[in-house]
């Protein structure tokens, strides 16, 4: 991962630069275009995703996971997801067993209650397999004010301290290729653990929103096919798909 890099001073989407490669030409696997200026960068349900130059990290890798078929596509996300929640995990020296690093259904990373960074995967079919993956991932790093979301942290928020971008991303490259390997090896049972054992607000009561409607509930886990597992007060299990339900 990450072997043949791509530095981009300035792009609105590395998402978007990375798809655009592919139509044009053939771009070994674990290629890697990144920026630390993205201007247009694209999150889950369309949403914009604030950076300001210089002090986060936007990139996407090309990945050619052939091996899987279009009803285990979630699997990807799992170990994307579980390769940027380690990183981080490492980085603050958190233990799992602290449990502050979370994944937030379906894709973000949490610091407790807060997003330090996003993930959206972007897939190509050819029949029933995937034929191409375009990963994009932003990291929240050495950015200290946003303006957009109350919501949001960063590394040097949290360590009072600032970080070399570079060095950031070679560590990522090393932790995704890491898992990706551990996915190619079919260690489902590995990766399904290390998954629930991130993910956020699992096994506690919680209120969401669907069709307009509250209601309290607790996430169990997720489908095969990426949808979320919530029992409800009526002791009935439902599934979620990404726009049928809002955390609150």
């Amino acid at each position: 991962m990450g072997q043949n890099a791509i530095h981009l001073k300035s792009v609105d989407s590395t998402n978007s630069y990375a798809t655009e490669l592919l139509r044009q030409n053939s771009i070994p696997e674990g290629s890697l275009i990144y920026t630390f200026e993205q201007t247009n960068g694209r999150g889950q349900r369309g949403n914009y995703w604030e950076s300001e130059p210089n002090k986060n990290i936007a990139l996407s890798l090309i990945l050619y996971p052939s091996f899987l078929n279009a009803d285990k596509q979630y699997l990807l996300t799992k170990i994307i997801s579980l390769a940027v929640a380690d990183l981080m995990a490492e980085i603050l020296e958190y233990s799992e067993k602290t449990g502050k690093v979370k994944i937030k259904w379906p894709n973000d990373i949490y610091i407790g209650a807060k997003k330090i960074g996003g993930i959206l995967i972007e897939n190509s079919w050819r029949e029933n397999s995937i034929q191409n993956s375009v990963v994009g991932i932003g990291i929240n790093i050495n950015q200290t004010q946003f303006k957009t979301t109350d919501n949001s942290i960063s590394l040097a928020l949290i360590a009072s301290r600032q970080f070399d971008l570079m060095d950031i991303i070679e560590q990522l490259c090393a932790f995704i290729e890491a898992r990706y390997l551990q996915l190619k090896a079919n260690k489902l049972g590995n990766i399904d653990f290390a998954y629930l054992q991130r993910l956020y607000r699992l096994d506690t009561w919680n209120h969401f929103s669907s069709n307009n409607e509250m209601f309290e509930g607790k996430i169990t886990g997720v489908s095969d096919s990426g949808k979320l597992q919530v029992f409800m007060k009526s002791n009935e299990t439902k599934e979620f798909d990404l726009k049928e339900i809002v955390f609150i």
